[in-house]
C-alpha cells in the first residue's frame, strides 16, 4: 500500500470513489470535480495504481482572535467498501496532516457525517449550529430577489462576530453560491430602509430547508419568508448558535489543532460558528 498526494491523473478514480461513497446529485459531483477538486491538497491510499481510500483537502482562512489563520478543510473521506476497517482512512488523514504542517497549516477541520467519526484521530467539536424547525413567533419583512453581491456584504459583516468562521473574498463567495446553485438552491434577501441586512439560501425538495441563513439584525423575517415558501411542507434552517430563534444547538464541525489554537478560541469569548464550507 502507498499513501501519497493525488494528481490530476487520479481524477477519474477519485470521482468514482466519491460517487460510490456519497449520495450526492450528479450535477453537484460534476461541479465539485470541475471547480473544487484540488489534488495537490488531497491524499489517497493506493494498492498499486488502484485508489482505495481518499481524503480531499481545501485550504481556507478561519476567523481567529486577531484576524484569521490558515486551516485545511477535509471532505469526501471515502474508502472502497471491501477495504473498510483496515486503517486506510487513518493513514491518509495522518499523511495529509503532516503535509499540511509542512506547508505551515496547523489546523484541519471537517464536517463529519456522524458524531464522533474522527474522535480517534484527535478531532474535537469546534463550531456549533442552531437547528430551527419552524418554531417561534415570526414577523414579515421586506424581501428582495437574491443578489450574490448584496449577500456578500452581509456575509463579510457577520464574519467578525464568530470564531472559526470561514473568511471568503468576493470571488470565493460567488463560487460558493454557484456550489449551491449546482444542487438546485434558491435564495432571497432581507432589506430594511433600502439596505440589505440578511439573506437566505435554501433548498426546496421534499421539505424546505435553509442551508445558509445570515442576518445582521434578527432572523424572524428571513424565517417568515422561508416558512411562506414552504407552504404545507416541513421547514427547517441552520442558524448561528446565538440567533434570536428557538432551536436545538448541535456541533457541526470538528477540528484537529494544537493546544494554543484551542486556547485562543476560548480566550476570544465569541460563539464558534461557520456556514457550510463549500
Amino acid at each position: 500500500m502507498n499513501v501519497r498526494l493525488l494528481t490530476p491523473e487520479d481524477t477519474h478514480q477519485a470521482k468514482s470513489l466519491w460517487q460510490m461513497a456519497f449520495d450526492d446529485p450528479p450535477a453537484f459531483v460534476d461541479w465539485f470535480f470541475a471547480h473544487r477538486y484540488l489534488p495537490q491538497w488531497s491524499a489517497g491510499v493506493f494498492d498499486g495504481e488502484k485508489l482505495i481510500s481518499a481524503i480531499h483537502g481545501m485550504p481556507m482562512q478561519l476567523t481567529g482572535t486577531d484576524g484569521y489563520f490558515s486551516a485545511l478543510m477535509t471532505s469526501g473521506v471515502a474508502t472502497l467498501p471491501q477495504e473498510r476497517g483496515k486503517g486506510y482512512m487513518y493513514a491518509a488523514m495522518r499523511y495529509l496532516q503532516a503535509y499540511a504542517q509542512e506547508q505551515g497549516i496547523r489546523a484541519l477541520f471537517n464536517h463529519p457525517q456522524r458524531p464522533g467519526a474522527y474522535a480517534h484521530l484527535g478531532f474535537r467539536p469546534s463550531t456549533f449550529t442552531k437547528y430551527w424547525r419552524g418554531e417561534g413567533a415570526l414577523r414579515p419583512g421586506t424581501i428582495a430577489p437574491f443578489s450574490a453581491e448584496e449577500a456578500f456584504r452581509v456575509y463579510s459583516a457577520v464574519a467578525d462576530r464568530y470564531s472559526l468562521f470561514v473568511r471568503r473574498d468576493g470571488e470565493a463567495f460567488r463560487l460558493k453560491m454557484a456550489d449551491y446553485a449546482s444542487d438546485g438552491a434558491k435564495g432571497f434577501l432581507l432589506q430594511e430602509a433600502g439596505r440589505t441586512i440578511g439573506y437566505c439560501v435554501y433548498f426546496h425538495k421534499e421539505d424546505v430547508y435553509g442551508e445558509e441563513v445570515l442576518s445582521l439584525d434578527g432572523y424572524g423575517p428571513l424565517l417568515h419568508e422561508l416558512k411562506r415558501a414552504a407552504g404545507d411542507r416541513a421547514v427547517s434552517a441552520k442558524l448561528p448558535p446565538d440567533a434570536d430563534m428557538p432551536g436545538e444547538i448541535r456541533a457541526q464541525n470538528v477540528m484537529l489543532a494544537p493546544p494554543d489554537i484551542w486556547q485562543a478560541m476560548e480566550d476570544a469569548h465569541r460563539p464558534c460558528f461557520c456556514v457550510d464550507e463549500y
